[in-house]
């Protein structure tokens, strides 16, 4: 029964995704500005005082305003653009994003151009994110169809396998000790077995980190744990996708401390911004959840739309 569920559970969002896919329009070139909303809110990454996120279902990436929503820059599929999932900015200020359907990481570059393909790793390629040395991408695969870490260089090189073996990975992040931290469990964690993990990308060596929840007894996993990002004090904060909350780790102990929970449905990913605050984005709609932490340890939940 139990494999049913989480079945059919993994068959329902396969499809919601194929059908919003399907049905995506076109984004407006950077040059307009256009305040249109994201169809959705996938992978995050913080650049100075904005923030840019991946738009799977309308195959863009955005940059906002944290403070106001207000968009700031945009490159759509007239920029040559696809299913973009995951995205991050690296050395010249261009973004590189994952785009899982098509299993392409492309190069967008900024002030225009057209998106050039840094590699074709294969379908379902999903995190990502900036080697230390900033010479190359980390790319992840989520789903169990595909088990490795690779490594993309910036300069057009050839991919290489940092890791395999792996667990289904998600929206990932490096902490200040140089250990890439990722969720664990993918789809099939929707029933409450999503977890955390850490790679060393010298070794490729994964350790899984047990988690406990103090807060709420009974609890022993995330329900589909989406996305992790450390804050510069090596706390990690992860996503859970369902009944959408993002909960504090340390991950010496593991103990998970819940931040908040949304009251967007569904979220997918998660970044902690350096003053603070931690965002969790929706997967539906152009909305992002805003946990603000407030003197005594306690924290302020408010939800940010981005654009109109």
């Amino acid at each position: 029964m139990r494999a049913r569920r989480r079945n059919a559970a993994l068959a329902a969002l396969a499809g919601l995704v194929m059908v919003a896919a399907a049905c995506s329009p076109p984004s407006s070139p950077p040059a307009e500005l256009s305040q249109a909303a994201p169809l959705g809110v996938n992978g995050m990454v913080q650049e100075g005082s904005s923030v840019w996120v991946a738009d799977l279902f309308g195959k863009q990436v955005v940059r906002f305003s944290p403070d106001t929503g207000v968009i700031q820059e945009r490159y759509g599929m007239d920029a040559g653009t696809c299913t973009t999932d995951d995205p991050v900015v690296v050395p010249g200020g261009d973004v590189v994003a994952t785009c899982p359907t098509e299993g392409l990481v492309i190069r967008i570059p900024r002030g225009g151009g057209t998106a050039t393909v840094l590699a074709a790793v294969g379908r379902g390629v999903n995190p990502i994110a900036l080697d230390p040395s900033g010479t190359s991408v980390l790319v992840g695969f989520g789903t169990d169809e595909r088990d490795e870490l690779l490594r993309v260089p910036l300069d057009g090189g050839p991919v290489t396998t940092v890791a395999d073996g792996l667990p289904v990975l998600n929206g990932f992040g490096f902490g200040p000790d140089g250990l890439l931290y990722a969720p664990t469990g993918g789809v099939p964690g929707l029933l409450g077995t999503g977890g955390l993990g850490r790679i060393d990308t010298a070794t490729g060596t994964f350790t899984d980190i047990p988690l406990t929840f103090p807060d709420e007894p009974g609890k022993t996993g995330l329900k589909f744990a989406v996305g992790a990002d450390v804050a510069a004090d090596g706390t990690v904060f992860v996503g859970q996708g369902i009944e959408a909350a993002v909960y504090a780790v340390d991950p010496a102990t593991g103990v998970a401390r819940l931040v908040g929970r949304s009251p967007i449905d569904v979220s997918d990913n998660v970044v902690a911004l350096t003053d603070g605050r931690v965002l969790l984005s929706g997967f539906f709609g152009g909305k992002v959840t805003v946990f603000t932490p407030d003197p005594g340890g306690s924290w302020s939940t408010s939800v940010l739309q981005i654009g109109v």
